[in-house]
C-alpha cells in the first residue's frame, strides 16, 4: 500500500526523548477551507519541534507544502481518498501513534488523536448530502469510542460533541484556531468590488447552517455592495442553496490568501450570519486584520468573537442587514470595533494552539504506556 518514504536531507540531531507521530496528510489533497487551514497551521509548527518525531503521511496526488522543513519524514500512499485514509493510513502507521487534524480519522488505526471539529453532521444533517452526513456521523461515533484522545476547537464544541455522542465532556482537548496565519502575506488586489465602493464582505460555503442566502437575498434587495469569497463548495457534500445572483453582489469564488486579506483591510464590515459554528475563522480573521464584524449571536460566535463584534440573532436577515447599514454609517462605532476585534483575536494564535495540541500528543502517547504497567502491578 505504499512506497518508501521520501526522507529529505537530514536536520541536527535532537533530544532522546520524542513522541513518534503519524499525521494523517489526507488534507493536502483538498482545498483549504477552516478545517484544512487548522491542519495546515498546527502541522507546519509540529514538524518543528524537537520533542516529536513527526512522520507525515499523503495521499498519492496530494502536493508537498513548500513549507515542509529539510528532514521531515514522508510517507506517500499508492492510494487516494477514504481508501488512503482508511485502509493504507493505518496499514502503514501501525504501531504508532496517529494523529488527524481535518475531517474524518482512520477506524482501523490503533492508537490515535482525532479531531473532531463539531456537530453540524448531527445538529444541522440537511445541511449534508445523506451519505456525506451519515459517513460523518457514523465515523464520530467510533472515535469517540476507540481514540485515545479527542481534540476540538472550542468549549461550545466539547459541550456539543459530548451531548450528540453521549460521552463526557473533558474527553476532548480544546484546541482553538489562530489569527494571525495572515499577518506576514503582503495584501494583493483581487480587483473586487470593480467600482472602488466601500463594500461588505461574507466568507463561507454553500452549507445551510452558514445562513449566507438568506442575509445575502436582504443585502441585494438593499442594493449594499458585498462580495463573497467561497460560497460554492461541492455538491456531493453540500445540499443545494439558492443565492442572489447579480445587481450588487459580487461572487469572488476562491482567492488566494493574499487576496483575502487585502478583502479583511478593506472591507467596511464582515458580515458571518451562521446558524452554527464550533468556531469560526473569518471573524477572528477580519478582526486580525482591523475589519469590524457582525455575526450571529449563536453557537461559538460569542465565544469566540469576545467584545470585538455585533452579534445579532442569525433568524433574522433584516436585522442582520440593519446592524450592518449601522456600522458602516457610524464611523466611531466602526473604530470601536476595530480596536475589540484586535485586541479579542490577539487571544488566538498558532503557536499557542499547537503547544496545547502537543501535550494532548504526549499524554496520548504516554497513557499507552502507562497501562502494562498498572496491569502488571495488579497482577
Amino acid at each position: 500500500l505504499i512506497r518508501k518514504p521520501i526522507t529529505m536531507p537530514a536536520q541536527p540531531s535532537q533530544p532522546a526523548q520524542r513522541t513518534a507521530v503519524a499525521v494523517n496528510g489526507k488534507w493536502l489533497a483538498q482545498p483549504t477551507t477552516g478545517t484544512q487551514r487548522f491542519a495546515q497551521e498546527l502541522v507546519r509548527r509540529l514538524v518543528l519541534r524537537p520533542d516529536l518525531d513527526v512522520v507525515l503521511h499523503v495521499p498519492r496526488r496530494a502536493p508537498l507544502p513548500g513549507w515542509l522543513p529539510a528532514g521531515t519524514q514522508v510517507v506517500r500512499s499508492r492510494l487516494d481518498g477514504v481508501a488512503f485514509e482508511q485502509l493504507a493510513l493505518p496499514w502503514a502507521a501501525r504501531g504508532m501513534l496517529v494523529l488527524s487534524l481535518c475531517g474524518p480519522a482512520p477506524l482501523l488505526a490503533r492508537r490515535q488523536v482525532a479531531t473532531i471539529h463539531d456537530a453540524s453532521p448531527f445538529r444541522f444533517p440537511q445541511t449534508y448530502t445523506r451519505v456525506f452526513g451519515a459517513w460523518h456521523r457514523t465515523v464520530a461515533r467510533v472515535l469517540a469510542r476507540r481514540a485515545n484522545a479527542l481534540v476540538t476547537v472550542s468549549n461550545f464544541s466539547a459541550g456539543e460533541l459530548a451531548e450528540v455522542l453521549r460521552i463526557p465532556g473533558n474527553r476532548f482537548t480544546v484546541v482553538p484556531n489562530g489569527a494571525d496565519h495572515l499577518d506576514h502575506l503582503e495584501a494583493t488586489d483581487p480587483g473586487l468590488p470593480a467600482d472602488g465602493s466601500e463594500f461588505v464582505l461574507a466568507v463561507g460555503t454553500l452549507a445551510a447552517h452558514k445562513n449566507l442566502a438568506p442575509v445575502l437575498r436582504v443585502l441585494a434587495a438593499r442594493g449594499i455592495p458585498t462580495v463573497v469569497v467561497g460560497a460554492r463548495g461541492a455538491g456531493r457534500v453540500f445540499a443545494a442553496a439558492d443565492l442572489p445572483q447579480g445587481g450588487s453582489i459580487t461572487y469572488a469564488g476562491r482567492l488566494t490568501d493574499a487576496q483575502l486579506g487585502w478583502l479583511y483591510r478593506h472591507a467596511g464590515v464582515l458580515v458571518f450570519p451562521s446558524r452554527y459554528e464550533g468556531f469560526g475563522v473569518p471573524l477572528i480573521e477580519a478582526q486580525q486584520a482591523g475589519c469590524p464584524v457582525v455575526a450571529g449571536a449563536v453557537a461559538a460566535l460569542p465565544e469566540v468573537a469576545g467584545a470585538g463584534a455585533v452579534l445579532v440573532p442569525p433568524d433574522r436577515p433584516e436585522l442582520i442587514a440593519d446592524a450592518v447599514e449601522r456600522v458602516l454609517a457610524d464611523r466611531p462605532e466602526r473604530d470601536r470595533l476595530v480596536a475589540a476585534g484586535r485586541d479579542n483575536a490577539a487571544r488566538f494564535t498558532w503557536d499557542r494552539s499547537a503547544e496545547l495540541l502537543a501535550a494532548a500528543v504526549h499524554s496520548a502517547a504516554g497513557a499507552r504506556a502507562r497501562r502494562p504497567a498498572q496491569r502488571s502491578a495488579a497482577e
